[in-house]
C-alpha cells in the first residue's frame, strides 16, 4: 500500500519521556546540539525552540541512527531557522503550509509494505522582507534557501525548480493591480518548500501555487501548470505521456463540473524518478466518489490500484465511524469540505499515480476518537505495534 490513504497529518506523533532509543533524556541530539549552537537573533532562538525538538524526538522514536540525527538536527539548524524568517509577532507576511497558520509541520511517512518510517516537514520560508513592498509575494526567501543549499549539497538539482520560478512567480510591480483583482482572504503564497529526512541526506520537494498567476494573466491553473511540466521534458524522456493522461482526465468532465487544479508539486533532483505532482481539489465527500477519484474515473487498473481501492473501502467507514452495508453513498465532510487527490508523473510513465488526501481536521469527532479509529484500522492491518502506540504517542505530542 502506498501513502495515498495513509492520513499523513494524522501520523505526525511527537515524543517525550525520560528516555528515547534508550538513552537518557539530556543525551538526545536535541539536547547536545542546543548546548552547542550559536543562534544568532532571538527569531532564530524562537524557531529553533518552537520546532527542532519536535523534529528531534520523532528522528529519534524513528529510529534513525545518531549520526543521521545529528546531521539531519545540524542541517536544519544551518539552513531552515533562519529561513523561517521573524518571529510571528513581528512578521508583515502570513504563511500558509498549515492550516492554523503555523509556518512549519512535521510528519511521518508511512507505508504499509515498507518497515522504514521517512520523517518530513514542510515550511514555507519566509523572509524579512516578505509582505513588504520589496517582496509582497514572499518568493525570495525559497529562491536563496534552496540556490544556497544547492551550493552545498551536491544531490539537490533546481533545474524544474527554475522553470517552474520562471512560470509562476511574478515582479513585484504588479502587486497593487493584483491584490485589487483577488478575493478578501486569498493567500498570498506562492510556494512552499518540502523536505523527505533520508539515511545521510535530504530529498528537497517545492509546491507552487498557480492562483496568483492565473489570476494576473487569465490563463486556467490547469494550462499553466501543464505548459511548466512540458518544458521540464528532456531530450531522451518526457512527461508527455502522463500530462495528455491526465488531460483527457479532466477534459472528461463537464466544463466547471470536475477536479480543479490548485497546486502543483516537484522534486528537486536529477534523476529519471523524478516527479511533478499535480494536486486537484475534488467534490469527493462519499467513498464512492473516492474510490473513483483514486483510479481516476477507472481509467487507472492493476495490482497497486485494487490494494489501493481494497484498503481505502476498508479505512473509510473506521474512519467516519460508519455502520451498516449501503455505506459507498453516504456524505461524510462538511459542505465545502472535500478530499484532495495528488496525480504523480514521472519521465517517461504512461500512466501516473495517484494519490487520496482525506482532510482529517473536517472528520466529525475528538482527536482521541481520531486516534482510536486509525488505531483500529492499522490493528485491521496487522500492524498492532503501531495500533497499539499510535495513541499515546500522538497525545504525548500535545
Amino acid at each position: 500500500m502506498n501513502d495515498a490513504y495513509s492520513p499523513e497529518s494524522a501520523t505526525a506523533a511527537h515524543y517525550s519521556g525520560s528516555k528515547v532509543d534508550g538513552w537518557s533524556h539530556d543525551q538526545v541530539p536535541y539536547d547536545t546540539l542546543s548546548q552547542s549552537f550559536e543562534l544568532l537573533n532571538e527569531d532564530e532562538k524562537f524557531w529553533w525552540r518552537a520546532t527542532a525538538p519536535s523534529l528531534g524526538q520523532l528522528l529519534a522514536s524513528s529510529q534513525y541512527s545518531r549520526e543521521d540525527q545529528l546531521t539531519h538536527l545540524r542541517w536544519y539548524r544551518r539552513f531552515i531557522i533562519p529561513a523561517l524568517g521573524p518571529h510571528p509577532s513581528k512578521a508583515h507576511f502570513q504563511p500558509c503550509p498549515v492550516f492554523d497558520g503555523s509556518a512549519c509541520e512535521h510528519s511521518m511517512n508511512w507505508k504499509e509494505f515498507e518497515t522504514a518510517r521517512t520523517i518530513r516537514f514542510t515550511i514555507e520560508a519566509t523572509g524579512f522582507q516578505a509582505g513588504t513592498a520589496t517582496d509582497p509575494f514572499n518568493q525570495e526567501q525559497t529562491k536563496d534557501l534552496l540556490r544556497n543549499m544547492a551550493k552545498e549539497i551536491p544531490d539537490i538539482d533546481l533545474k524544474q525548480f527554475e522553470i517552474f520560478v520562471d512560470e509562476f512567480f511574478l515582479p513585484k510591480e504588479v502587486a497593487n493591480s493584483l491584490k485589487a483583482k483577488l478575493p478578501t482572504g486569498t493567500p498570498l503564497s506562492q510556494a512552499w518548500v518540502a523536505f523527505d529526512l533520508l539515511a545521510g541526506k535530504v530529498l528537497p520537494k517545492v509546491y507552487f501555487m498557480p492562483i496568483l498567476k492565473w489570476m494576473h494573466t487569465g490563463i486556467p491553473s490547469s494550462t499553466l501548470v501543464f505548459g511548466a511540466a512540458e518544458k521540464c521534458n528532456r531530450i531522451d524522456v518526457t512527461y508527455n505521456d502522463s500530462i495528455k493522461f491526465v488531460k483527457d482526465y479532466l477534459e472528461s468532465f463537464t466544463p466547471g463540473q470536475g477536479p480543479v487544479v490548485e497546486m502543483v508539486a516537484i522534486d528537486c533532483i536529477d534523476s529519471p524518478s523524478s516527479r511533478i505532482k499535480v494536486y486537484l481539489r475534488t467534490g469527493v465527500t462519499t467513498l464512492a466518489k473516492a474510490k473513483d477519484q483514486f483510479s481516476l474515473g477507472g481509467r487507472l487498473s492493476g495490482h497497486s490500484i485494487n490494494d489501493g481501492l481494497e484498503a481505502l473501502s476498508e479505512l473509510w467507514p473506521i474512519l467516519f465511524r460508519l455502520q451498516g452495508h449501503d455505506i459507498d453513498n453516504i456524505e461524510v465532510l462538511p459542505e465545502g469540505s472535500y478530499c484532495g487527490c495528488a496525480i504523480e508523473m514521472k519521465l517517461g510513465q504512461a500512466e501516473p499515480e495517484t494519490k487520496l488526501h482525506i482532510p482529517v481536521r473536517k472528520i466529525e469527532g475528538t482527536d482521541a476518537q481520531l486516534c482510536d479509529s486509525l488505531s483500529t484500522w492499522f490493528r485491521s492491518r496487522g500492524h498492532e505495534e503501531l495500533a497499539e502506540r499510535y495513541k499515546s504517542d500522538l497525545s504525548a505530542a500535545l
